[in-house]
């Protein structure tokens, strides 16, 4: 008896030395991120309370002698419930599997069995409480928590990335500089060719993730047709041709083919269509022999379609086989 009275007033010691250490630390922890530990202190308290509750509920049955002899006049049950909760270490302990373990009817079956019914109303309070209450709760913010620290990686990325970005433009920046050595903030074609010969700034292109082998090709590229390259179109270019193209670019240039085929359908349709007309010269014709002038309106017809619609064209022959133009040719 009187080293269970030692041991629990070391337990007690470890308590208030646990609440100095509980005070000392929780201020660097105050804020809006400490949610999930003022849960974590809730939860001890709620272990150490129910620790207490089941120990001095169980002190009397384990101490009193007359209590659960079996046929052998073993002890088996007293022992049983003092391996559970007989002193404060063990029924701390057993709580703590009853709450996280999830064997709570291997600690709460022995109790109903070998003591008492009665302590079913604790075991379901508690269960019904803890367990399935405020474990879901601190589970939810954890990962409430997790998925804050997620979405918080992927900005610092997308930040990261953006960083990355602005660093490029500024060398880019310092690139047009050195290039635009008369400092009229343009690049002409002679230029951007003069420069590119040196192998260092070859190598400084590739260091930028640009493999230039023809400034002619680059220039055309980065030029948008007057012959100069400003900074904007410099840096716009080179963004472009940095990485592999673009989904926008790609369907641009498809829908570009496709108005291209339709147009040359169009043209082939009109001259088949031309060709069937009375006076037109035939393909064995026109192979042994020389268009005869009257069929140069009729070519221009042809031409027309390439340039207008069908209507467009009709209207065009139809006034070149009009008798203003019958001593003409070609205009």
């Amino acid at each position: 008896m009187r080293s269970y009275q030692d041991w629990a007033n070391v337990f007690d010691l470890f308590l208030v030395v646990l609440g100095l250490v509980d005070l000392a630390v929780s201020p660097p922890f105050s804020g809006d991120g400490n949610a999930d530990i003022v849960l974590l202190k809730v939860m001890r308290i709620f272990i150490l309370m129910g620790a207490m509750i089941m120990a001095n509920a169980l002190h009397a049955f384990i101490l009193d002698p007359a209590q659960s002899y079996d046929a052998a006049g073993l002890l088996w049950d007293r022992v049983q419930m003092w391996t559970l909760y007989g002193t404060a270490y063990r029924s701390a302990y057993t709580i703590y599997e009853v709450t996280f373990a999830g064997n709570w009817p291997t600690n709460a079956r022995p109790v109903l069995d070998k003591v008492s019914q009665f302590y079913s109303i604790f075991f379901v309070v508690y269960i019904t409480i803890i367990v399935f209450a405020l474990i879901r709760v601190i589970s939810a913010i954890f990962l409430k928590d997790t998925l804050d620290a997620a979405q918080n990686d992927a900005e610092h990325l997308v930040v990261e990335k953006m960083h990355k970005k602005a660093d490029y433009v500024r060398k880019l920046e310092h690139l047009f500089q050195a290039i635009d050595s008369s400092g009229s903030g343009l690049i002409t074609e002679e230029r951007l060719t003069q420069i590119l010969g040196n192998p260092k700034v070859a190598a400084l292109f590739q260091t930028l993730d640009l493999d230039v082998h023809e400034s002619e090709a680059l220039f055309h590229l980065l030029d948008d047709g007057d012959g100069e390259v400003t900074l904007a179109e410099f840096i716009d270019g080179v963004m472009r041709c940095k990485g592999p193209a673009r989904a926008i670019d790609q369907v641009a240039m498809h829908a570009e083919l496709k108005q291209l085929s339709r147009r040359f359908g169009k043209m082939l349709k009109h001259m088949k269509q031309q060709q069937a007309l009375p006076g037109m010269p035939s393909q064995q014709s026109t192979a042994s022999t020389l268009p005869t002038p009257t069929a140069f309106p009729k070519k221009q017809a042809t031409l027309t379609a390439f340039l207008f619609d069908s209507a467009d064209a009709a209207s065009l022959s139809a006034n070149l086989k009009g008798p203003g133009h019958a001593g003409h040719a070609l205009v």
